[in-house]
């Protein structure tokens, strides 16, 4: 299944080889180098429009979040049938106003993993000699895959990496020395691109962060703590594990155009869909309360780690001191759950008024489907 995404990838730089080297007469070697980045360059153009509407769509839910959240306010303790489907459609004339869709923001990012796994795949198996070897891939040749691995990047085989044995460089006729000097500072310019991309992808996220909504900002610090993981596991890859220059050269090509990309994308966001007053507003009432909510819970914390120290040098008074901080810690877990089982006491209610709107509609369309029949007789 993957091997299919393989064509349309090789096609592209097929076409850019024939172009340098055909047309324009450039050295194989080089022409094949340039091939790589162009690949890249095209590939992330022709998904420029999907990276685009993603854009577009994360903007829109901020765009709508002020009256979204005023109509969760609105119903939040409706649980009849009539209440949920009032419910529902204002949610639905909101996006219609809007033109949303919740599933559309999927598709963009589901549409491009074809074409990323078709380019590494590509790249991986051009560049490293194994059972592809005298086949062709895609629709390159046998003699041009072969080309394309005895071509060179600045004195350095494309198919040469870090880790390979010194009976690897020997056939390859380079040194360890020579590989080292090309790849870890590509690998370098990769990782500080990679984290750059990721760090401004979350300040970007910052600034429109959903407060309110816990899971957003869960997986807001989450990705921060990625952010060095990440760099750090694409120069561990790079050093250890079987990494060409050829992939080299795409992860820095790649990660440089996705950098533009989204300094470009992201001003023009900002422009044509600027926030109005009443969102920015709505962020900072949010984020207020937030790191309110955080700092009550940090206070209560140091509070009681004060009290506890200072019982310490009180020994008759440390018991009673513990005891009224176990009793504190009990009610607020009794409160939490119990806050816990209302809400899950809500949400059942709802299933089931629900459930009751699904088997009206069920009962609707079968009394239509009967109606239908018995005028067709």
């Amino acid at each position: 299944m993957i091997d299919a995404f393989v064509y349309p990838v090789s096609a592209v730089m097929k076409f850019w080889h024939w172009l340098l080297a055909g047309v324009f007469g450039m050295e194989s070697s080089n022409s094949w180098v340039a091939s790589v980045v162009l690949l890249v360059v095209t590939i992330r153009i022709v998904i420029v429009p999907l990276q685009w509407y993603t854009y577009k769509t994360a903007r829109v839910v901020v765009l709508m979040r002020p009256r979204l959240a005023e109509i969760e306010a609105q119903y939040a303790d409706e649980i009849t049938p009539e209440s949920i489907q009032a419910h529902e459609r204002a949610k639905k004339e909101l996006h219609k106003e809007y033109n949303y869709n919740p599933l559309a923001g999927c598709l963009p990012a589901l549409i491009q993993i074809p074409f990323f796994l078709g380019l590494y795949r590509l790249l991986l198996r051009m560049a490293v000699p194994s059972s592809s070897a005298g086949h062709s891939l895609g629709v390159l040749s046998p003699a041009e895959v072969e080309s394309f691995r005895a071509s060179t990047l600045l004195g350095v085989p494309l198919p040469a990496y870090v880790s390979m044995t010194p009976e690897q460089f020997a056939h390859l006729g380079t040194t360890l020395a020579d590989v080292r000097a090309l790849a870890i500072p590509m690998l370098l310019a990769a990782v500080c691109f990679t984290t750059l991309n990721l760090a401004i992808s979350q300040i970007r996220s910052r600034s429109t962060l959903d407060w309110g909504s816990a899971l957003a900002h869960r997986s807001y610090v989450f990705i921060w703590a990625l952010v060095p993981v990440a760099g750090l596991g694409l120069a561990f890859a790079g050093l250890t594990g079987l990494v060409p220059i050829a992939l080299l050269l795409y992860w820095v090509s790649g990660n440089f155009f996705t950098f533009i990309q989204t300094i470009v994308l992201w001003y023009l966001m900002v422009k044509l869909y600027p926030l109005a007053d009443d969102h920015r507003a709505h962020i900072l009432e949010k984020k207020s309360v937030e790191l309110s909510r955080r700092r009550e819970a940090r206070d209560k914390k140091r509070s009681r780690r004060r009290r506890k120290l200072s019982a310490m040098s009180n020994p008759s008074t440390y018991a009673q001191v513990r005891a009224e901080i176990r009793a504190e810690k009990d009610a607020d877990k009794a409160a939490a759950e119990e806050a816990k089982a209302e809400k899950k006491r809500a949400n059942a209610q709802r299933r089931e008024a629900m459930l009751e709107i699904r088997r009206k509609r069920i009962a609707e369309r079968k009394q239509r489907g009967s109606s239908d029949d018995s005028q067709m007789e």
